[in-house]
């Protein structure tokens, strides 16, 4: 066997043993926590070094047709992503004028322009003054700074993607006590917006389903209170709503203090409690974009509990990624603040040592 054949042989071992480690770590982590980032650097990890393996093991076995039909499938997979990244710019951009044309003008509702912008406009503009004004080394910097920042931002992403696609696989068994559904802004002031409808009619779909398996109707907990251009709180209409839409009236709770997602479970976790509800039997209720986050505002008040996920309009859901991406940043502001710290730090001093500067 050639020496070559040897690393081929080891580097597979290596990357087999990555990937069966990133998988085991991703199934104990799943077990403690559907709803955390962490799931989804591990899965991440786990394709990423089961692929390598995949490609190591196909070019050592050197079947033809094997990797004939191997790289068409990979081609297959990679052409679409290319593109639609070659794209990304024009197609935030047209998105934007969507959501533009169908929803409010608010700054969370613009965030796909923003972007988009920056991409198709503001980056070459900055290539080109580049290229004309400032010298190769003030360049050189600028790659250096940003590069790391960007490879950053994208890398928690592309976790919070993927962790988001792991908790719609979940299921939810029918053996719950009770269901929160988390409030939205009421339009007019006092109606249910087709946003907050979804919310409910996905509560009510599962409470309906585990009470023709069970014959057990959770407590419906309906969870917001009032905004400052609304004329009641959102609880007290979504109950109302509810009501109308074929919720057991005897099986409703009203929680109508709430302002946040995290007052939104702390309050209702006080309601559970004073009814000598199992708190630890529940789930809670709100856009399908928006459980990740929600799941993590439960566990802090002490609700260990998953979330149900509304299904949100298709040409919203870029924005409503993003916006809930830059929330989870600023959740955990400290630790991303240092971190890119560090990263800087680490670029500044490679770039001087390699450049050779103040030496």
């Amino acid at each position: 066997m050639s020496t070559a054949n040897n690393t081929s042989y080891w580097l597979l071992y290596i990357l087999a043993i990555l990937t069966i480690i990133c998988a085991g770590l991703l199934i104990i982590s799943l077990r403690q926590n559907k709803f955390r980032l962490l799931n989804g650097i591990l899965a991440n990890f786990s394709v990423i070094f089961g692929g390598i393996t995949l490609i190591v093991t196909v070019e050592l076995l050197n079947i033809y047709w094997l990797s004939t039909v191997f790289y068409i499938i990979l081609i297959i997979i990679l052409v679409p992503m290319a593109i639609i990244y070659s794209l990304l710019g024009v197609l935030l951009l047209w998105n934007a004028f969507t959501v533009w044309r169908r929803e409010s003008h608010t700054l969370g509702n613009m965030l796909t322009l923003v972007i988009g912008l920056l991409i198709v406009v503001v980056l070459p503009i900055m290539q080109l003054i580049d290229n004309r004004f400032f010298s190769h080394q003030t360049v050189g910097l600028y790659v250096t700074l940003i590069n790391p920042v960007i490879f950053y931002l994208g890398f928690w992403f592309l976790a919070f993607i993927t962790s988001f696609i792991i908790t719609r696989l979940y299921r939810p068994k029918y053996n719950k006590d009770y269901v929160i559904v988390l409030g939205a802004g009421l339009l007019n002031g006092k109606d249910v917006s087709p946003l907050l409808a979804s919310r409910i009619q996905v509560a009510l779909d599962f409470a309906q389903k585990q009470f023709d398996k069970t014959k057990r109707y959770p407590w419906l907990v309906f969870s917001g209170g009032q905004g400052g251009d609304e004329v009641l709180a959102e609880g007290e209409a979504m109950a109302t709503y509810a009501k109308a839409h074929g919720a057991k009236l005897d099986r409703i709770l009203i929680e109508n203090q709430s302002k946040t997602t995290y007052e939104n479970m702390l309050f209702s976790k006080g309601i559970l409690t004073k009814q000598n509800i199992d708190l630890t039997k529940g789930l809670f209720a709100t856009s399908d974009y928006h459980t990740f986050r929600a799941a993590g505002y439960a566990r802090l008040v002490g609700l260990n509990i998953d979330g149900l996920g509304a299904k949100t309009s298709r040409f919203f859901i870029p924005n409503a990624f993003i916006r809930e991406y830059i929330a989870l940043l600023a959740n955990h502001k400290v630790f991303h603040a240092i971190c890119l710290t560090l990263i800087l730090l680490v670029s500044i001093i490679s770039f001087v040592v390699g450049n050779g500067i103040f030496l």
